[in-house]
Parts: structure tokens; C-alpha cells; sequence
């Protein structure tokens, strides 16, 4: 240890080895002489001077000999070194993210991995993170911003968390948490929640101050489980079932959940199906003028005839065609029907069509719907497009483009559901609308909350100031229908007037006298 202090390099050892060596030569071979000579004064000067030279120099020849081979194991010894170290990073950067320093989806697998192989009686349990409006903070303030709000978040995560747990990023804005062993549900849940509260308090970025929430999809490792696939699809399950409720929370996947996504596969299996086999069809609720009770039009209603589930709504396949894509045939379907039907009608009595964000994205979507109006000889003005709120996150200004279109061509625009959600009067004012449609909540509501009943006022004094017309739902009373007449509302729907009627009974109802039109 001292000899590694004094000559801490490794030629430097060798050369000492090599010096010692070389002199204990010199020393050999005078007590050989001495006992191969008779005389005993014989001595070094009975060598040659060249020989006795050599024999002097050698601890220096062996000094430097053994200095160069010391080197060339010095050099060896860090060439492999840094060979071990390079090993070792790329390992480490194979396994963990650069932009979080948290381990990864590979680091995941091999860790999951390792306890199935272990057999061992775990039941780990897995948290998959995602987070809410980091698109938002991408597309408004940037990537750097988004790279800057998921370092913060890994930090918070492994700093509250390491203690018990183990922190991965997936990749994106996924993050996992994995608690081993065997915990308890109640361990689990406190894990969640302490999860959560890490994002009350907003994240101080380069850019400004930035506020996010999370969803949690939490489940536990099951016996038959072999791959990390199989737990990341259960906790993503669960995930997408937590992200249904506003601000942060988490969802554990169990039973009930699963036999929800099973009933819901099934509906997203038999969705292409239904429709290549005409098992979709239209129903027709009136809309009617709040003074007159005169019919002025008919909202399209999409119904689904099961051949074996029987009649379903559209609050059961509607999420699942949006998943799969098969909204944009189905709403293209929709559209068509619904002026097919609607130019059998007399005039001026018009439908209405709901439309989705996705259909917008299709640009060719305006045109089909001026096609439509061609191929069934509908006036414009008799078909109405009713778009909700969320359809302005799409693309603002595909959207004012194409709504605007649609206006130049003489069909009109509402605005669905209004006052429930992220409601602004900016969308009045930036985009083209003829009509607002308060939704159904606030009709039963009115008449139970001063609050609910200014609201409602409020709405429709907006559609006064925008010169816009106004249409409550979900009327079912006279009372209501007094109310809102009262506060200069335009239009009225519900079951007062009528339910969702057949396509081949419009004709029929639109010649029914205005005081028939009832429940």
C-alpha cells in the first residue's frame, strides 16, 4: 500500500522491480566467479572492462526494460478501464432517460422481468402516470417548456418516492411508479395521493409558472402475469377510466372495470359491422318556437338496432366509434341520411346534424356536406351543423374556416350543450354562430337554484347581445317553458313538446295542431 503511494503509476513499480533485479545480476555473478576462481583475491577486476561496465549498467537496463513493459500494462489496464466505464454508461443510458435521469421502459422490463423469474410470491404493484394539459404547455409555450415541466416532475416524483418505491419515465409524458413486495391497497392508495399532491403547488419554469394535474391507472402483479405488457395494459386501462373525472386522481383496475372494457371491445368490434349492415338508423326530436309552438325543426338522433344487444344509445358507442375512427364514416353517414330524409319534409321545417371535432380535421369535409345538400335537393338554410365547445381545441382556424364555409353556403351553426364546460364568450365572438343550445342541465336546474336560474338568463341575454338565437333542452314542463319564455328565449326541446320521433312519422307530426304538441 505504501509502494502504491510512493508510485502510484505503474511503470513507475515496474521500473523499481526492474532496477532491483538488474542489480542483485551483478551481485550473482561476482559470487559465482568468487567460487569458480582458485585464488581468493580474484575480484571484479578480474573481468574485462567492458564486461564489468555491462554488469554495472544492468540495473538500469532492467529499469528501463522493465519501465516499458509496465507501460505497455499501464496502457492495457486503461484501455480496458475505460472500456468498463463506457460499458458501464451506455448500460446506464440504455437504461435510465436523458432528459430525466429516471430509469426507462427498458429498465422497466428487465426489473418486472426479474421478480416473475424470481418466483417469488410479489404482488408489486404498478402506477401509471399521465399527465394533464402537457400538450398545452408544448404548444403553447414551447418543447423546452415541456422538457422543463417533466424534469421538475421527475424530480418531485423521485424525491417524495424513492424511499419506498421506484420511479420510471415511459417515455412522452408517462411516467411509472412501482412499489415492490406485497402492499396493501390502503399503501397504495396513499402513494397515489401523495402523487397527486405533488402537483397541487404549479411548477416555476424558465417561461413562467406553470400548473398541471395528473390520472393514475393503478394495478397490482397477478399471479399468471410474465410480461411488463400485461401490467401496462391493465394500468392503462384503469388510467383511461381516472382521466374520466376532472383534476387529478387514480383508478385501480379491478372486476368491474374489466368487464366494462370487455363489453366496451365488443362494441368497438361490432361498430364496423353494424355499419357496412345498415343496423344504424335516425329518430328526430322537434324543435319548436317558444311563442308559436310552431315545429321549426328536428335535431337528428342516432340510434344503433343491435341484432342481439337490441336498441342502443349513442352515449354507449359514440366514445368507442371516436376511438376507433369510425365516427368520421358514421357522422358522414349521419349527415347524409339526415338530409335525405329532412327534403321529404315541407319546408321550411330544417334538421339538425351534431358534428365532431374529427370530421373538421377531414378537409374535405365541407364539400361532402354541400354534396349532400346537391344529391338530396335540401336547401342550406334548412340544414343546421350543432358543434360542441371541444371542437374549438381542434384547430381554430380550420374550424372558422370551415364554419364560415358552411355559412357562405347558407347552412347555419349552433353552438351545443352551451354553459356546461369551458363556456366563453370568446368563441361567440371569434367564430361564426346563428344559434346557442343551452344544455338540458340547467332546465330542471332553473327552477330549483336562483344561481342556476341567473345563469340561465345570463346565456340567453348573451344570445340577445349577439344577435343570435337561443334553444333550451331538456324542457319538460310548463313551467319551465313559462320561465324561459319569460326571459325571451327563442326556441325550446324536451319531452313537453315531443320525444325522439320515427323518420317515417315526421310528416305526420309536422301537421299536428301547434296545441297537440306534447308528451
Amino acid at each position: 500500500m505504501m509502494l502504491k503511494t510512493l508510485l502510484p503509476r505503474i511503470e513507475q513499480r515496474y521500473a523499481l522491480a526492474g532496477s532491483i533485479f538488474g542489480a542483485f545480476l551483478p551481485t550473482i555473478c561476482l559470487g559465482a566467479d568468487q567460487l569458480l576462481r582458485d585464488s581468493a583475491q580474484a575480484s571484479l577486476f578480474g573481468f574485462s572492462a567492458p564486461t564489468a561496465t555491462a554488469l554495472a549498467l544492468m540495473p538500469i537496463f532492467f529499469g528501463v526494460g522493465f519501465y516499458q513493459i509496465g507501460r505497455s500494462k499501464a496502457q492495457l489496464v486503461d484501455e480496458l478501464t475505460q472500456r468498463r466505464q463506457t460499458e458501464q454508461l451506455l448500460t446506464h443510458e440504455a437504461h435510465h432517460d436523458r432528459l430525466t435521469g429516471l430509469a426507462n421502459r427498458f429498465c422497466l422490463e428487465r426489473d418486472i422481468q426479474a421478480v416473475v423469474e424470481a418466483e417469488a410470491s410479489s404482488r408489486l404493484a404498478l402506477l401509471l402516470i399521465d399527465l394533464d394539459r402537457f400538450k398545452f404547455v408544448n404548444d403553447s409555450l414551447g418543447h423546452d417548456a415541456g422538457d422543463q415541466l417533466l424534469s421538475a416532475i421527475g424530480e418531485r416524483l423521485r424525491s417524495a418516492l424513492s424511499a419506498t418505491a421506484r420511479v420510471y419515465r415511459l417515455g412522452g409524458d408517462e411516467f411509472v411508479v412501482t412499489i415492490p413486495g406485497r402492499p396493501s391497497q390502503g399503501k397504495v392508495e396513499n402513494a397515489c395521493r401523495t402523487v397527486c399532491e405533488l402537483f397541487e403547488a404549479p411548477f416555476e419554469l424558465r417561461h413562467g409558472r406553470v400548473a398541471s394535474g395528473c390520472s393514475i391507472g393503478v394495478t397490482f402483479m397477478e399471479p399468471g402475469d410474465t410480461t411488463m405488457s400485461e401490467l401496462l395494459k391493465r394500468a392503462d386501462l384503469a388510467l383511461y377510466e381516472a382521466k374520466e373525472t376532472h383534476g387529478s386522481g387514480f383508478r385501480f383496475f379491478d372486476a368491474a372495470l374489466a368487464a366494462r372494457v370487455q363489453a366496451r371491445a365488443a362494441i368497438e368490434h361490432d361498430l364496423a359491422r353494424a355499419l357496412a349492415a345498415n343496423e344504424f338508423f335516425l329518430e328526430y326530436q322537434p324543435i319548436v318556437g317558444v311563442e308559436s309552438r310552431a315545429v321549426r325543426g328536428f335535431e337528428a338522433l342516432l340510434r344503433w338496432r343491435h341484432p342481439e344487444k337490441g336498441r342502443i344509445m349513442p352515449d354507449v358507442f359514440i366514445p368507442a366509434a371516436e376511438k376507433t375512427g369510425l365516427i368520421l364514416p358514421l357522422g358522414n353517414w349521419v349527415v347524409r341520411e339526415a338530409c335525405r330524409e329532412a327534403a321529404t319534409w315541407p319546408a321550411p321545417a330544417g334538421v339538425a346534424v351534431n358534428v365532431v371535432g374529427d370530421q373538421f380535421k377531414d378537409r374535405a369535409f365541407v364539400d361532402y356536406v354541400k354534396t349532400c345538400l346537391a344529391e338530396a335537393g335540401l336547401a342550406p338554410g334548412r340544414l343546421t351543423v350543432e358543434v360542441t365547445e371541444s371542437v374549438f381545441s381542434v384547430d381554430e382556424k380550420v374550424i372558422r374556416e370551415s364554419l364560415g364555409e358552411l355559412r357562405e353556403h347558407g347552412v347555419r351553426v349552433a353552438l351545443d350543450d352551451f354553459g356546461i364546460g369551458f363556456s366563453s364568450i370568446n368563441n361567440l365572438r371569434a367564430f361564426p354562430i346563428d344559434q346557442l343550445k343551452i344544455d338540458r342541465s340547467f332546465a330542471r336546474a332553473m327552477m330549483e337554484s336562483k344561481r342556476d336560474a341567473d345563469l340561465v338568463d345570463i346565456i340567453l341575454k348573451l344570445g340577445q347581445t349577439f344577435q343570435v338565437t337561443t334553444t333550451v333542452e331538456g324542457i319538460e314542463s310548463e313551467s319551465q317553458l313559462d320561465f324561459i319564455r319569460q326571459r325571451g328565449a327563442s326556441e325550446a326541446q324536451g319531452y313537453l313538446i315531443s320525444g325522439p320521433v320515427a323518420a317515417p312519422d315526421v310528416p305526420a307530426f309536422l301537421v299536428r295542431p301547434a296545441d297537440r304538441l306534447s308528451a
